[in-house]
């Protein structure tokens, strides 16, 4: 069982994130700036040079925002006050699985299935799902930042089979974003399960139509992956 983690199993609370602290010092971001910052304009992206430690990893995130605030015209000489505001918003943040998530991850093993996140995050996937109560009840874990790609590049599927041993053949994917999360897995011959959750934001990946209307499963939250089994 591969299963996605932000969105899927966990999520943040007391987060604040680039919108919040450009609109404090008056600015926005525009659709290009948001590319560049956050994860959709990264999507598919193979990145290896810049997973060869945690070191090379957070100077690339650096860079990154950087070339954000670049797009967005914020002055030069606001860039560190807004890099540090960026850095104590992530500090602050806190993680917490969805209501349904342990018990559904503990029935999942008790089913005798192993369970591996497949996550496009950054290096701190560990201590991430730490935060958040899931550690004792997974297997493994990969992070896009670890192998360099992100999903739906075929590196990261291919690295979590691997480290759950198992072919794509037999495994079930779910995740709550329809590009790396759908598309992806059905690419590369896994199954796929996609979440959408009530409440959750926008998936600007998903289709207009029905997404079930494409013969994939879709679950409102994590308990109707068991009935997928």
């Amino acid at each position: 069982m591969l299963l996605d983690f932000y969105g899927t199993l966990a999520r943040a609370t007391g987060w604040v994130g680039a919108d919040e602290v450009l609109a404090d010092h008056g600015y926005t971001l525009d659709d290009r700036a948001r590319a560049i910052y956050f994860a959709d304009g990264l999507d598919g992206v193979e990145h290896h040079e810049h997973s060869q430690s945690r070191d090379h990893y957070v100077a690339w995130q650096r860079e990154r925002t950087l070339a954000m605030l670049a797009a967005s015209d914020v002055h030069p000489g606001e860039y560190e006050v807004i890099l540090e505001k960026l850095h104590a918003g992530a500090a602050n943040r806190a993680m917490e699985a969805y209501d349904e998530v342990p018990e559904v991850l503990a029935e999942l093993r008790d089913r005798g299935l192993a369970v591996f996140i497949c996550s496009n995050w950054d290096w701190d996937l560990r201590e991430a799902v730490e935060e958040s109560g899931l550690e004792d009840l997974v297997d493994g874990m990969v992070s896009s930042a670890w192998v360099g790609a992100r999903k739906p590049h075929p590196r990261i599927y291919a690295a979590t089979l691997a480290e759950a041993g198992i072919p794509a053949a037999a495994a079930l994917f779910a995740g709550d974003t329809w590009g790396p999360d759908v598309e992806g897995p059905l690419a590369h011959g896994l199954r796929p399960v996609y979440l959408r959750r009530d409440d959750h934001w926008p998936d600007s990946t998903c289709p207009h139509d029905e997404p079930s209307g494409r013969g994939v499963a879709v679950v409102t939250d994590l308990r109707g992956l068991l009935a997928e089994l």
